[in-house]
């Protein structure tokens, strides 16, 4: 008997056009031939696979056992030749599900924490895998990092259903998504929104009744209300800097003014900054984004630039090891190669006349630890112009002066700027001080995640 006999009587078996005559040989070779039981099983996985992705480990193993279409045989057919399969290949299931659980990945990974606990007060620790089901956050924040590339980062207290690599259910909480390419498409579920990336960086905020905030920091996002999408209404496409609300109901989702401050907490995390202290803050830049036009007398703020951005040329720095900035010359200035995948944020201190003391020197001190090494810093007013052609934001105009003043070694004056990379290579110590109308800035170099 030739296989392709085999194989027609097994795509008739599934496909409901068998004869009895064409059962009862197949059953009988199944019987007698190990070859044709395993070639029948890895079948019925294909056909399987097609009609649905495994999802979850018992939805694979049902799957193996009775594969979609053979259903439609009569009961007692479609017992004997799938039971004649399993049973005399029991051995051959096992062995392919232990191989093919221990080989997927997981749906998603805890990338990063901060002070992140579950409802029953136990820490989530950076590692720990997340399956399909329910992830509840009490406090903190939680980075998970899908197996699809998606990054979302969780602020608690909420629930978030995790569906598979491509799709999860916020019910409750806050949440910031960064989607690359690979996986475009995914989906974000509200009570009351349907929100599927186009490529981007967003933000979703669900209240307790369940009232949608979406926010678009970069790219685009299509929005629609849950009811109105099942009675077929066009969702909204959003683009960078615009941001709407929705309840739920199929009248016009509402828009909002954009603003970023309920997602202060995740963006960061999703933009690679593990924790920041003191006086710091970051900023997501949205439409019509110029570093000049931030200014703040209480905060270092943090802006994110290019990410995962490889250089075509060598890039001069200030400073590459631990320890306090000073200044050096030309010739004594590190050089990184252009063969590793960076990441850019900018830094500044922009202060402007305020107060009863509208012109006295602003001094402002923080702490940012980034999650992964600090491979340069610049800060000399050339170099700063210089990296900016490479790491700036395209198409962004950066101000002019704007050099970070080191201390002189052996002066004991007053007004100089600190920037101390500690050991760990990951942090920053900084303290800026600068008068109303100037401006400091410093850009650190980052390996990509």
């Amino acid at each position: 008997m030739k296989d392709q006999e085999l194989q027609d009587w097994i795509d008739g078996s599934f496909n409901s056009v068998a004869t009895d005559a064409e059962l009862e040989l197949l059953e009988e070779r199944l019987l007698h031939d190990e070859v044709a039981r395993k070639h029948y099983l890895n079948e019925a996985n294909l056909h399987a696979s097609l009609r649905r992705r495994f999802s979850a480990g018992e939805a694979r193993l049902s799957l193996l056992l009775d594969p979609p279409n053979v259903g439609r045989l009569s009961f007692s057919r479609r017992k004997v030749v799938v039971g004649l399969a399993v049973a005399a290949s029991v051995a051959l299931i096992a062995s392919f599900f232990d191989r093919y659980v221990a080989k997927s990945p997981p749906t998603a990974v805890i990338a990063h924490v901060i002070g992140a606990y579950d409802e029953d007060g136990a820490t989530y620790e950076a590692g720990d895998t997340v399956s399909p089901g329910v992830f509840k956050i009490l406090r903190g924040v939680a980075r998970l990092d899908f197996s699809s590339g998606a990054r979302v980062s969780v602020e608690g207290p909420a629930q978030v259903e995790v569906i598979d690599e491509m799709k999860v259910i916020l019910n409750q909480g806050v949440v910031t998504a960064t989607i690359p390419e690979p996986a475009v498409g995914f989906v974000i579920d509200t009570p009351t929104a349907h929100v599927v990336d186009l490529g981007t960086s967003f933000g979703v905020s669900v209240d307790t009744a369940g009232l949608t905030d979406v926010y678009v920091f970069d790219g685009e996002v299509e929005v629609s209300s849950r009811d109105g999408r099942k009675a077929g209404a066009v969702g909204k496409l959003l683009r960078e800097g615009e941001a709407v609300r929705t309840d739920g109901k199929s009248t016009p989702i509402d828009t909002l003014a954009y603003d970023v401050s309920p997602f202060e907490a995740t963006w960061p995390v999703n933009s690679g900054v593990l924790q920041t202290t003191g006086s710091m803050r970051f900023v997501t830049p949205g439409p019509n984004f110029h570093p000049g036009n931030h200014v703040d007398n209480k905060h270092i703020v943090v802006f994110p630039e290019r990410r995962g951005f490889v250089p075509a040329e060598p890039t001069h720095v200030d400073m590459v090891d631990p320890g306090r900035y000073e200044r050096r010359r030309n010739e004594e200035l590190p050089v990184l190669l252009p063969e590793q995948r960076l990441t850019s944020y900018l830094l500044q201190l922009n202060a402007f006349p305020e107060g009863e003391k509208p012109n006295r020197r602003r001094s402002v001190r923080g702490q940012i630890t980034f999650a992964k090494p600090i491979v340069g810093v610049v800060m000399a007013n050339r170099l700063l112009k210089k990296s900016e052609e490479v790491f700036g934001i395209p198409g962004v105009e950066y101000p002019g002066a704007r050099m970070i003043e080191p201390r002189p070694e052996g002066d004991q004056g007053r007004g100089f700027d600190s920037v101390i990379l500690a050991a760990d290579r990951r942090t920053l110590l900084i303290e800026l001080q600068e008068n109303p109308g100037n401006l400091d800035q410093f850009r650190v170099l980052v390996e990509a995640e």
